[in-house]
């Protein structure tokens, strides 16, 4: 008999036997994403929790009692009580409060998050909801919530690393790194980056080390393409779960090569979200030092970071000298951690799918526009920044 037929039975065996014992074992790999599926019964994974909203508890059908027949024999001790001569009643069965119970959201609230600022940046912290005056479409509305104090912020790092031109990686690198230095230690950070498509490195986390542990990853890009309109259409569609003081700092140049949306299509996502964008531009510090004969790009590229900024209620930054970084930064975390947030119902409740225009206003008591002094007594000139707008829901 040949050999190898003699030992063909037991090396099947074997090889069944080894991918039996290897598809017990669980995969090693997870791959990170803003919103993991989670088994009903495990613990809810630390990170940012999104809102829930009002809700209305709404019975599923009512189950059949079961009948004598199939009922449990009762092992409670014999009662000496007479048995009951009531009658079965014909009324609809009650709701049983122990019956399932679902869950379903009916809001319209609209929240905006509000920053007033100085000349320089700084928060002003000293309003109050009186001095404030929301206008929906032109009419004014009432607000409904407002709150304000120092909380923490919930930021994803959206950092381009494509291999365009060597010096756009340094400057990417530099930037985020020098991000590290204002986050506490109760914040909310990711990192993506983004060449060809977008990738995350880091889930939300509030261990500084792991975020750096992301940005290490940022040594060798794979492609020359900037896709930025996908990458922040991908970022705002994983942040809309997340409520609270959060934003995207956005470290790029401002130009895109390949996406598949357009740059209408992206504003017009930008304009629907409720998370304001910092963009960060990589392209000013070079185009100053080393001009390369595209100052038309460079200014479409300013242009388009300016307006995803005032769409979304962020600021657009555009650092010379990269002395600026700190103080930039330092300023983007105070403005989130202590920003005015307001709510309201819209009077104006038709679900038209509209975009509506949003306008916040500082007045004093008597509905004239509010005046502040500084220290010294001197006026302080003050800005406002806040979403410009927002989409009604269509029904």
């Amino acid at each position: 008999m040949n050999p190898k037929k003699k030992y063909l039975p037991v090396m099947i065996m074997a090889g069944v036997v080894g991918l039996l014992l290897l598809a017990s074992f669980p995969p090693r790999w997870v791959v990170p994403s803003f919103a993991q599926t989670q088994d009903p019964g495990q613990q809810p994974s630390p990170g940012p929790q999104p809102d829930v909203g009002e809700t209305v508890l709404v019975p599923k059908k009512s189950q059949p009692s079961p009948s004598p027949s199939t009922a449990q024999p009762s092992t409670a001790q014999p009662s000496t009580a007479q048995p009951s001569t009531a009658q079965p009643s014909d009324k609809p069965m009650k709701i049983n409060p122990s019956d399932v119970y679902s869950l379903s959201t009916t809001t319209n609230l609209v929240n905006v998050d509000v920053m007033v600022v100085d000349n320089e940046g700084n928060p002003l912290q000293s309003l109050d909801k009186k001095n404030f005056q929301l206008f929906d479409d032109g009419v004014q509305q009432s607000v409904t919530n407002f709150g304000t104090g120092e909380a923490p912020m919930t930021v994803c790092m959206l950092i381009e690393f494509a291999n365009r031109w060597w010096p756009y990686l340094v400057l990417a690198l530099r930037y985020s790194y020098d991000f590290l230095n204002v986050i506490h230690p109760k914040d909310w950070v990711a990192v993506v980056s983004f060449d060809l498509k977008p990738q995350i490195l880091t889930d939300f986390t509030q261990d500084r080390m792991e975020v750096r542990a992301g940005l290490d990853q940022l040594r060798m890009p794979g492609f020359m393409e900037s896709n930025l309109y996908d990458a922040l259409a991908f970022v705002l569609d994983r942040m809309k779960e997340v409520h609270g003081r959060k934003a995207v700092l956005a470290v790029v140049t401002g130009i895109d090569t390949f996406s598949k949306l357009t740059y209408d299509q992206c504003l017009k996502i930008v304009k629907a979200s409720d998370t304001p964008i910092y963009p960060v531009s990589i392209v000013e510090f070079m185009a100053v030092r080393n001009p390369r004969g595209d100052n038309i790009t460079t200014l479409q590229a300013e242009n388009c970071l300016k307006t995803i900024a005032q769409y979304t209620g962020g600021q657009a930054y555009f650092p010379r000298f990269e002395q600026e970084l700190p103080a930039d930064y330092q300023q983007i975390a105070e403005q989130l951690r202590k920003q005015y947030s307001l709510g309201f119902v819209p009077t104006n409740a038709t679900h038209d799918g509209r975009y509506h225009k949003l306008k916040v206003e500082i007045v004093d008591e008597q509905g004239n526009p509010l005046t502040i002094f500084n220290q010294k007594g001197k006026k302080v000139k003050y800005k406002v920044i806040a979403r410009d707008g927002y989409y009604s829901p269509k029904t």
